[in-house]
């Protein structure tokens, strides 16, 4: 059974700052996860806090992609987006970058051939994301105008932490897509789970029904409809649906407040089947949708203009001029 669930208090926490700017500051926070069951090499939540020296106007969430390639690029945002007075929170999900489990790969483990396994890692990004809510909360950090941003992995984290617990004013979905069927036997990135999976098929350590495209669909096309019988988050991680749908943010997107999304679309997204995107904005009840000429990760980037389109989000105009002062301070180093 999946399950968000966690108990205890957090202990063990170490910071420091790790990086000091004009205008902002950057800690390494780290504290012991409360989820249940944390592989080895994860046992520790990890998240960047970038804090302005000024009163911070609002608070974001910056939740990365899958893989570690991704990070510099969304650190290097909350760079901009603190200089213009935001505290930014990055978490390091586990099986990321720094917290990959022992003896794995980074972002492999969320789409392991073995759902058991794969579940451990989608449950403790949700747990350890809202435990970092928890120690905001608990240090008076917290800010009530909070937002969240999330890319790829990160937006799929994002669905299942909004259908949990509603504290954000909006969240933006960056180049996000569901349904598991599709996306493990078709998008480009998810090569290694197919490999591994003609490995299980030699060495039949698994279920073949598990494993198998065709039956994975039919099941897939099955329970889709049932979930409409769910009225809760606990009814669905309680049912005998299929596991990995289990871990699918369509199913947890009937949970999610349809206004509180925005949902960002990239035109020549080669990473998500065009069926994956078109049918989680329909699950989340077809939010507010932008689509930007971009592929899967070339808009990384442009990321000083996708911190800029955050701030009109978050209705912060007035920093702008902070922004614009950063751009040139770069432009003349650049020189």
């Amino acid at each position: 059974m999946v399950s968000f669930d966690y108990t205890g208090q957090i202990t063990d926490v170490t910071e420091g700052f790790i990086f000091k700017a004009k205008r902002f500051r950057v800690k390494l926070v780290k504290f012991r996860s409360l989820y249940r069951a944390p592989e080895r090499g994860t046992e520790h939540v990890e998240y960047y806090l970038f804090d302005p020296k000024e009163e911070p106007a609002g608070l974001l969430f910056l939740l990365h992609g899958l893989g570690t390639t991704n990070i510099p690029f969304i650190l290097w945002m909350a760079t901009h987006l603190a200089n213009a007075g935001i505290r930014v929170i990055v978490p390091i999900l586990p099986g990321n970058f720094t917290r990959v489990a022992h003896g794995s790969v980074s972002g492999k483990d969320f789409f392991d051939p073995d759902p058991t396994r794969a579940t451990k890692f989608w449950e403790q990004s949700v747990v350890d994301v809202l435990s970092i809510i928890d120690h905001l909360k608990m240090t008076s950090q917290w800010l009530d105008n909070a937002y969240m941003f999330g890319f790829c992995l990160g937006g799929m984290v994002a669905v299942m932490i909004n259908a949990v617990r509603d504290v954000f004013k909006k969240t933006i979905l960056m180049t996000v897509g569901g349904e598991m069927a599709t996306l493990m036997w078709h998008s480009p990135t998810l090569s290694f789970f197919r490999r591994s999976v003609e490995k299980i098929r030699k060495s039949e350590r698994f279920k073949e029904d598990l494993h198998e495209a065709s039956v994975m669909k039919e099941v897939y096309a099955k329970q889709l409809g049932t979930l409409k019988e769910h009225h809760d988050v606990k009814s669905l991680q309680e049912s005998d649906i299929h596991p990995y749908l289990k871990l699918d943010p369509i199913a947890y997107a009937k949970y999610v407040n349809r206004d509180k999304i925005i949902f960002v679309e990239a035109l020549f997204d080669r990473a998500l089947p065009r069926r994956s995107r078109r049918m989680l904005w329909e699950a989340l009840g077809k939010p507010k949708r932008y689509i930007i000429p971009s592929g899967h990760v070339t808009w990384l980037p442009l990321q000083f203009f996708v911190a800029k389109f955050i701030l009109k989000v978050m209705g912060i105009k007035e920093l702008k001029k902070h922004l614009e002062l950063m751009r040139k301070i770069e432009i003349e180093e650049k020189k």
